[in-house]
């Protein structure tokens, strides 16, 4: 059953893989890098530090740790413990592997931090706006991160199914086990007592979404002439 398993999931990696062109491959290859991204961290900064800098920093914070515990479980733990090889780092498979820019990645992949990491931001930013249309964009930011994953060969659909999970069991831990808990001791009890609320039906969400879309654009617009490294 292990290598049926094992089997579909180069599959579905191939199904991924297979189709590339020069403008896809730079489109992607500029998605799934980091430096790219950094306005839309400063933006989510803005949002959350502009009606009160306790509140902000607290749930910065907590994003913060959400994020670095999918990280690091997914590369500290996951990757040495399975040491499951990348496709193209797989002798017996790399051959059928495409990979853009000569990047292979880490010798190993299981689970992907990519999309642990960005699965954490999502939900976790999602139940913190509670915002149907914020809460499919951030959806969709991270499920084609993940789709860059396999295009740029650096992940099988497995590792991808991986960091998904342990991703959203760091949100969901560091928000309903330590965000609300001690929101509420801290904000809601009054040891802040001037703390405006929880950002719940926030309408400066919007500044989060609108700089996704931007990026997006950006992307696909500039991408043929930008070359960002990605790890």
């Amino acid at each position: 059953m292990f290598e049926n398993l094992i089997s579909l999931d180069r599959s579905v990696f191939l199904f991924f893989n297979r189709h590339h062109s020069l403008y896809w491959d730079q489109v992607m290859w500029v998605y799934t890098g980091r430096i790219i991204w950094i306005p839309l961290v400063l933006m989510l900064a803005y949002v959350l530090f502009k009606k009160n800098w306790k509140e902000g920093l607290f749930a910065a914070v907590m994003i913060g740790l959400a994020v670095t515990l999918s990280d690091q479980t997914a590369s500290a733990v996951f990757k040495p413990l399975f040491e499951r090889l990348r496709p193209a780092w797989d002798p017996d498979f790399s051959p059928y592997v495409t990979i853009v820019n000569g990047y292979t990645g880490g010798r190993y992949g299981f689970a992907s931090s990519h999309a642990a990491n960005g699965i954490a931001l999502a939900l976790f930013t999602s139940l913190l706006f509670r915002r149907k249309w914020y809460t499919f964009t951030a959806f969709l930011w991270a499920a084609i991160s993940c789709y860059s994953r396999m295009y740029v060969g650096v992940h099988y659909p497995g590792d991808i199914l991986g960091g998904l999970i342990i991703g959203t069991v760091m949100a969901l831990f560091v928000y309903y086990c330590l965000y609300l808990p001690l929101h509420r001791i801290f904000f809601v009890k009054g040891i802040f007592p001037s703390a405006r609320p929880v950002y719940e039906r926030s309408n400066d969400s919007i500044y989060v979404m609108g700089m996704i879309y931007f990026i997006f654009i950006f992307i696909l617009i500039a991408s043929p002439l930008i070359n960002f490294a990605i790890k």
